[in-house]
């Protein structure tokens, strides 16, 4: 028999098929951490809105592992994938296709991306009577967007939301840098109204907290931090280098371009020599005139970070488009660099790293940090000394399972 008062519904209204990307880091921590708790994991997807445009759909092996039971009304599982058998479905794909067409022969078209969209009233309904088909201590929508689905659950639950982006903000910030975004724009009054059923939130940036929702009492209100991975003997010595490590999120695609208009003309004139590496899938898009900036490596996919590591790689984080907490910002303390950031890649660990990252706000400010650490041996090491160990206490989540478990004993 399941032990429903240790069993966790997770809501899914999107495909689970990438760990690369912020939020499946996010949500494989999220995972784990429910699985120290000792729950018992099981997923519901939205029938039709966690396809998006294309009728087949996998979950990632490292995701599936950590999920013990998958619900998805209207699909068949075979070779691996779900497929759906919703004609809706089938027609969106042949949408995409023509568009995919038109795409190659030159022409500026945009599929629809439904990440953050309102859900039809059918499809919440049926996902909250799948969801109540089983008891379970705590019901948990990933996003806000899948929030009215707890409005409409009957049987005794805690309901949460897994808050990775606070999604109006988001909006709002792509808005005040003049980035176009596909997904659906919402108000803060349309999401706090998605989200009014919930009795606690699990939040992936702590700054967020702060806001979202507004008036929340504070005890149901958890920081999930970031877990960057472990990483092997990380080299004692090299020549001095910057590094940019990042896949093609619309924020790393605006930092880098950012850096390489803004800032590394600047550290060129005063340092000739240097030299920027860019590890990750972000280098693709690179806009065509910075392409050929000087002095710069485009690594792609680096399968061992170790090697570019170190207290002679400084990590640099020149982040002005962040919709969460910066992931990056992580990873380099834990592969011992120095690192220099904006203030808005800090925002999301809400001081928590305070005094072990140099921080500059302008372009000057930040061209002038990285001279200066390049420059200087000694500080490079006093920066990256013992970062690894002090970032694996700091972004423990041991406070994440205790709540999950107090969470659920009120629904005793």
């Amino acid at each position: 028999m399941t032990n429903s008062s240790k069993t966790m519904t997770l809501l899914v209204q999107r495909q689970l098929d990438a760990i690369t990307t912020g939020n499946g880091a996010f949500l494989e921590t999220f995972l784990r951490t429910a699985k120290a708790a000792g729950f018992r994991v099981r997923v519901v997807f939205a029938p039709w809105h966690a396809f998006g445009n294309r009728p087949f759909a996998s979950i990632h092996p490292r995701l599936r592992a950590l999920i013990d039971e998958v619900t998805w009304e209207g699909t068949i599982e075979a070779g691996g994938r779900y497929w759906s058998i919703s004609p809706r479905i089938w027609v969106r794909f042949g949408v995409r296709i023509i568009h995919e067409i038109m795409r190659r022969a030159g022409l500026k078209v945009q599929w629809r991306n439904y990440f953050g969209r309102p859900m039809s009233s059918e499809e919440v309904a049926r996902m909250a009577r799948t969801a109540d088909s089983k008891a379970s201590a705590l019901t948990i929508a990933e996003y806000s967007s899948v929030g009215p689905v707890l409005d409409q659950l009957k049987k005794p639950t805690r309901k949460g939301v897994f808050v990775h982006d606070v999604l109006w903000s988001r909006a709002q910030r792509y808005r005040e840098k003049g980035l176009e975004f596909d997904f659906y724009e919402t108000s803060e009054a349309e999401e706090c109204t998605w989200v009014k059923s919930a009795d606690f939130f699990v939040h992936a940036s702590a700054n967020e907290m702060e806001f979202f929702p507004p008036a929340f009492p504070s005890e149901h209100m958890v920081w999930l931090r970031p877990v960057p991975p472990e990483f092997g003997d990380i080299p004692s010595e090299g020549n001095p280098q910057i590094v940019f490590l990042g896949t093609t999120h619309a924020g790393n695609v605006d930092a880098l371009n950012h850096f390489l208009k803004d800032i590394w003309p600047i550290i060129l004139e005063r340092q000739p020599a240097a030299e920027l590496k860019v590890a990750g899938s972000v280098g693709d898009a690179i806009e065509p005139e910075l392409k050929k900036s000087p002095n710069m490596i485009l690594l792609g996919r680096v399968e061992r970070l170790e090697d570019i590591g170190g207290s002679h790689a400084i990590g640099i984080a020149p982040t002005r488009l962040a919709t969460g907490v910066s992931i990056k910002v992580a990873e380099y303390l834990m592969l011992g660099m120095p690192v220099v950031a904006y203030p808005l890649a800090m925002e999301g660990f809400a001081g928590r790293l305070d005094g072990m990252v140099e921080v500059a706000d302008t372009p000057n400010a930040f061209a002038e940090t990285i001279i200066r650490l390049l420059n200087d041996k000694e500080e490079r090491k006093r920066l990256s000394d013992g970062a690894p160990a002090r970032t694996r206490e700091i972004l423990s989540n041991q406070e994440v399972a205790d709540f999950l478990t107090a969470e659920a004993a009120l629904n005793a």
